[in-house]
């Protein structure tokens, strides 16, 4: 099979790359190769245990492809030839392409402790037959060990404390959950979210082993505590999938990514990668940060499917942002750009600002929700630095705004004076809006030095 654009990848990189290099160039022919045939979207898998009736409900749309013009390969690639531009796949055919995008994404973590392989361990495929029978264990499930208290244990165990009768335990390594994302306040407010609904926290702790005969019956933990546990979901984040690039011989990042520039472009000529197997740097120290989200890849998608046949975008993609949101409950938690902590470890000097009000104005109407928001700016340049905010639904756009400041380089004045719209049944209040008076926090900040 010959194809103009090979795409290897079927998730949200691989998609928007294919989408995206189609509509640009229309008149070139298009092929998605994707390994896994019945895959899921990635940042709902938490949800398919109660939220999502059936798992099957959360099943990759793949029909825009066809409507596109794209075609579509369930196989696996096993080897590619850049100098010859072509793709062996494990079904036997092989495929020549003038650009290739590799979107081979990332391979779950599993630590390498005894009795890991133990029925009713699970770690976080993308594929829905595997992950159908970890839901139907689930949801018989009475004691249920989380290994990891990031984005996805932490959310896994919001999805199950919803079920009634199921005692849940997440053990996490470092001192605080989600410790990546947000700095301590927030930490905390999410842990006594969690608690508040029946979780139970161990943090600091490293599960030393998991026990039972042939099924999972229990969790030791470093302290001597032995958990029970009928299911264990280990959520401890992945690896980058990048071994058919490197068996190819092109230039892999120390962290095992795939190198590439500013435009997703790797080491070899007309081959692209883009998400979680692609070399992400933070976008103020340009230092390598595993930062693996949808939202990302996709971004990184649209710039190699529109320049896969020369630039013709500049510098859309500088670093990445790290915006992420979730829920807990009826809280959401988001945060873009740098924290407290990362600043202190860096050696970047800044300023704060922080705020709160009712997400309705007034605040007594139906369904408004406590809002606060905390920004970090470079000290004296004022630069927006990061953002956190938590509250209601809300919560989960603000940070979005956030996010285009820092990308746009906006500025404490910027923020300060920003033009918004408001209505009392979907905004803070005009006066008191908790962006733009924690920016105005810390200007004041600012102008005292």
């Amino acid at each position: 099979m010959e194809k103009d654009i090979v795409v290897v990848g079927g998730g949200p990189g691989g998609i928007i790359s294919a989408m995206t290099a189609k509509s640009v160039y229309p008149e070139k022919s298009v092929c998605v190769i994707r390994q896994i045939g019945d895959g899921v979207i990635p940042c709902a898998i938490p949800y398919m245990i109660n939220t999502i009736a059936e798992p099957k409900g959360n099943a990759m749309p793949m029909g825009g492809l066809e409507a596109a013009g794209i075609e579509s390969v369930v196989a696996g690639a096993v080897s590619l030839d850049p100098e010859a531009k072509t793709l062996s796949l494990d079904n036997g055919d092989s495929v020549t392409y003038d650009r290739l995008v590799l979107a081979t994404g990332s391979n779950p973590a599993k630590p390498p402790i005894p009795g890991a392989d133990l029925e009713g361990v699970f770690t976080i495929t993308k594929s829905l037959a595997p992950l159908s029978g970890m839901v139907e264990d689930a949801r018989a499930a009475k004691n249920v060990v989380i290994v990891g208290g990031g984005f996805i244990g932490a959310e896994f165990a919001d999805e199950l404390s919803g079920q009634s009768g199921v005692n849940i335990h997440l053990v996490e390594l470092m001192p605080k959950v989600l410790q990546a994302a947000f700095d301590d306040e927030y930490c905390d407010e999410i842990q006594k979210k969690l608690e508040d609904q029946g979780i139970k926290m161990h943090l600091g702790q490293m599960v030393k082993a998991f026990q039972g005969e042939g099924k999972v019956s229990s969790v030791a933990l470093s302290n001597g505590e032995e958990l029970p546990a009928d299911l264990v979901i280990i959520g401890i984040g992945g690896r980058p999938n990048s071994k058919l690039a490197g068996d190819a011989g092109l230039l892999l990042a120390s962290d095992g990514s795939i190198w590439v520039d500013s435009y997703m472009r790797t080491s070899s000529p007309d081959i692209f990668a883009v998400g979680d197997c692609a070399l992400k740097r933070d976008f103020f120290t340009r230092k390598a940060v595993p930062v693996w989200l949808a939202s990302t890849a996709t971004a990184e998608a649209r710039n190699a499917g529109t320049n896969i046949y020369g630039i013709r975008v500049l510098n859309q993609i500088q670093g990445s942002i790290a915006a992420f949101s979730t829920k807990f409950g009826d809280t959401c938690y988001a945060s873009a750009g740098l924290t407290e902590r990362v600043c202190q470890r860096e050696g970047i000097r800044y300023v704060s600002g922080t705020a709160a009000a009712p997400d309705r104005h007034p605040g007594n109407l139906p369904g408004a929700s406590p809002m606060s928001v905390k920004l970090l700016f470079a000290d004296r340049a004022g630069a927006l630095l990061g953002g956190q905010v938590f509250g209601g639904e809300s919560a989960g756009e603000l940070v979005n705004v956030i996010a285009m400041g820092i990308q746009k380089g906006a500025t404490v004045r910027d923020m300060d004076m920003m033009q918004i719209a408001t209505h009392p049944k979907l905004s803070s209040s005009p006066t008191v809006h908790p962006l733009i008076n924690a920016a105005h926090q810390a200007l004041a900040k600012l102008r005292a030095k």
